[in-house]
Formats: structure tokens, sequence, C-alpha cells
């Protein structure tokens, strides 16, 4: 059973190593985490209308943090939630509307 396409994908992940994977033409998508390969596949496909190679996904694991305190009890500690990140290359040529990196204002002048 396929998960409908605009449930899939969450957004995309903005980090060192996500930009990084960009040079290789690896793209980094936050997706439910239910989906399978085939399901993110079509998606992309579907929402993007580019072919796509691989698909690799992990799981990011929700950390506990301690909340706010109060003075009848101690820190509250919460679990957040688990996330599913898919890294998908595309085939050559094709590309998927990634973020642009604004340009210091320095740089811009020059």
């Amino acid at each position: 059973m396929n998960m409908r396409s605009d449930y899939v994908i969450k957004g995309s992940i903005l980090s060192e190593k996500s930009y990084g994977l960009l040079e290789n033409k690896v793209y980094t998508l936050k997706v439910d985490l239910k989906a399978t390969k085939l399901d993110i596949k079509a998606a992309v496909k579907d929402v993007f209308g580019v072919d796509v190679v691989d698909v690799n996904t992990s799981i990011l694991r929700g950390r506990v943090v301690r909340k706010a305190r109060s003075k009848k009890s101690g820190a509250v500690e919460v679990k957040l939630p688990n996330i599913k990140k898919a890294f998908i290359r595309l085939k050559d040529g094709q590309e998927l509307p990634a973020p642009v990196v604004a340009a210091p204002a320095d740089a811009a002048a020059e």
C-alpha cells in the first residue's frame, strides 16, 4: 500500500553535512517515519518531476530534553520526536530546487 505523495516529504534538511553532500548531487529530505524507499522515490518523482537513482534512509532518534522547572516539582523530561531522513541521488543532469545560501555582503560588493 503506497502512501500519498504529499504526505511523504516533510521538508528539506539544512546542515553542514547536507550542503557537503550537495556537491555529489545527493539531496537530504525529511520524510514520514512510515515511508518506504519506494514511497520516497515515487513522491520525489511526483512532486519535483525528476528521476531518482538511489535512496538511502536513516532514522534519527529523538533525544530526551530536560524542560522547565517549578518550585514544587523538579525538571520535566520530554522526549523529542524521531525523524526519518532520506538521502536521494538523482540522475545525471537533474537537480532539485535546493535552497541557495546568500553570499556575505562584502563578497557581493567585490
